[in-house]
């Protein structure tokens, strides 16, 4: 009796911090963050600085002075990636002194630069934290036995990218690459599985689908722009693990192990029995949770959170003075205009710049086309396009970079275009039935 108590009140604990809505629209975990923002107030800012310069700290008592605790804390960690670290460090105390180029400065830059990164830190550590209350409460297991028969012959994925995906509609993208990432590391996914749900199911959260439907106007259509989206993320899925390059990657566990038609084979119950089967692994799984792992659930996350705004200062940096100083989005806006027009978007040379902004941040597209105050249509395809985008390099992307998956950025830019060939049309069709 006792272990399906624990494996209830656990998975009550992480479904309410994670999934339930406490004010209609925003989960608990994103409550809890934004009230620590609140108390932190002006000082959030701060995070990021101490951060990246404790993390600098640890660059070079490693490569310069072999401190062993240093180099174990950086593992594996590429040579490129350290001189992000050390490159992020350089801009935040440039920024706080306000010294060095002008352009850090601006306010679009700079100090815009440092706030994303500390929420993206608050963001993770909180929820990286609270994590473990769905990743060893057994409810992954539960739920992965039931919904196997599906996921399988859909997604090519295990029964636990159910939860996996649905995490991030709920919490956010970095929180979803965090998922995947442990996933991966615990054997749970293949490479090829871990490829799979990073890059195409990283989604941004419901809350910050708000962010967007606000942005350009169009609020009254906040529940059709949910339901949309989540209808053709899953769409999106099922065709993109079907093509290159997710068809390229091996099924290889982190441990080295192929996988095997064992692994894979679902396993025919009728639904008494596999009911009686989920209930069994999720309280297996519930028997390993300890109030000791929640430390080390806490130090996983804040070296995570620190990764990955190590590696985001400097390439949103860069990415912004190129947004705000350059034509060069503009120009690139303009190899789709021929297509949008074929898909009858409104306005479609000024709706044009929006298509390639998402990979820089999710919001500029939206921004992009309030700018130009396009008809409600066009806003409505910018919003629902930039969703299924899904790469952004302010978080999702980054998080991706710094996690331990073997991604490199030609990986992004040639998923983030696929993608956008792919979801036009989708979008334009949604687009079409609705307007």
């Amino acid at each position: 009796m006792m272990k399906y108590l624990k494996l209830l009140v656990l998975s009550l604990i992480g479904v309410v911090l994670f999934f339930v809505p406490i004010d209609g629209k925003t989960v608990t975990i994103t409550l809890i963050t934004n009230l620590l923002k609140g108390l932190l107030g002006n000082g959030v800012r701060y995070i990021s600085i101490i951060s990246v310069t404790v993390l600098a700290a640890v660059v070079i008592l490693a490569e310069v002075f072999h401190v062993s605790w240093a180099e174990k804390y950086l593992g594996n960690t590429g040579k490129a990636k350290l001189g992000f670290f050390l490159a992020s460090c350089a801009v935040v105390w440039l920024v706080l002194l306000k010294i060095g180029p002008s352009v850090l400065q601006e306010e679009a830059i700079g100090p815009r630069v440092l706030n994303l990164a500390s929420n993206v830190f608050m963001t993770i550590a909180v929820a990286g934290f609270a994590v473990i209350f769905l990743l060893q409460s057994g409810i992954v297991e539960f739920i992965s036995v039931l919904v196997e028969p599906i996921m399988r012959p859909l997604f090519h994925l295990p029964g636990e990218a159910a939860v996996n995906v649905v995490s991030s509609f709920v919490s956010s993208a970095s929180v979803g690459v965090y998922f995947t990432e442990q996933y991966y590391r615990n054997d749970t996914y293949t490479l090829k599985e871990a490829m799979d749900v990073a890059m195409n199911f990283s989604v941004i959260s419901v809350g910050y689908m708000a962010v967007l439907v606000s942005l350009t106007g169009i609020e009254s259509m906040y529940g059709v722009v949910i339901a949309s989206a989540f209808i053709c993320v899953l769409i999106m899925g099922m065709i993109m693990i079907r093509i290159p390059p997710f068809s390229h990657y091996p099924d290889i566990y982190a441990d080295g192990r192929k996988q095997t038609e064992s692994d894979i084979r679902v396993e025919k119950l009728g639904a008494g029995k596999r009911f009686e089967k989920a209930l069994e692994s999720g309280c297996s799984k519930a028997e390993s949770f300890h109030l000791k792992n929640l430390g080390r659930s806490f130090l996983n996350a804040i070296r995570f959170a620190q990764t990955i705004t190590g590696v985001m200062i400097a390439c949103v940096t860069i990415v912004l003075i190129l947004v705000n100083h350059t034509q060069l989005f503009q120009y690139l806006g303009m190899l789709f205009v021929p297509y949008l027009k074929l898909l009858g978007v409104p306005e479609a040379v000024k709706t044009a710049p929006s298509v390639v902004l998402e990979f820089v941040e999710v919001s500029l597209p939206s921004i992009s086309a309030a700018s130009y105050n396009l008809p409600q249509a066009s806003m409505f395809f910018v919003v629902l396009l930039s969703i299924l985008q899904v790469i952004f390099m302010t978080e999702a992307g980054n998080a991706m970079l710094s996690s331990s998956l073997p991604i490199r950025f030609i990986d992004l830019v040639i998923v983030f275009m696929a993608r956008t060939v792919i979801a036009m049309p989708m979008a334009a069709l949604v687009m079409h039935m609705i307007f």
